[in-house]
């Protein structure tokens, strides 16, 4: 069985850690992570790489791989590659944007804080250089995410 399909069947993991911040105070974070490929493996493009912006389309949208990476394609996104997915998203009518700016002697918005603040619905969620999906609570992705890493910005998905 090769390691993209035993992925998909796992089940889903409670990610944590735990930390001492600048004003000294101890912080639990934690988030449910559900391991996946969304729909890669099963693909006509199973050895793509560095698509996260095709697996947080599919998942978020409830689409199949195929379906987003036509539509990342038809916009541009070249395979193997990337894409810049925030000035896609600004564009369409079912993407809410919904920004987290820096705010001095706060700690920035995080999986742990993102899960916890928005339970429910569908999100396309952008950290530094990677971007994932997060449904009713539970992050999405291939790999696991540091549940203190930073969010910029995300965009409230409808169906």
């Amino acid at each position: 069985m090769n390691k993209a399909k035993m992925l998909n069947n796992r089940p889903a993991v409670t990610v944590s850690m735990s930390l001492v911040d600048f004003d000294r105070q101890h912080h639990l974070l934690r988030y449910v992570w559900q391991p996946t490929d969304a729909g890669r493996s099963a693909s006509k493009r199973p050895r793509q790489t560095r698509d996260c912006t095709v697996r947080a389309l599919a998942t978020a949208r409830g689409l199949s791989y195929d379906e987003a990476f036509v539509i990342l394609k038809e916009a541009g996104r070249k395979g193997r590659t990337g894409f810049r997915m925030s000035e896609w998203l600004n564009q369409q009518p079912w993407a809410e944007k919904i920004s987290f700016p820096a705010k001095k002697g706060q700690r920035r918005m995080n999986p742990s804080t993102f899960t916890a603040q928005f339970p429910s619905g569908h999100y396309i969620v952008k950290v530094a250089r990677h971007v994932i999906a997060i449904s009713d609570g539970v992050l999405h992705d291939d790999t696991e995410v540091p549940p203190d890493r930073c969010i910029y910005t995300a965009w409230k998905i409808t169906r």
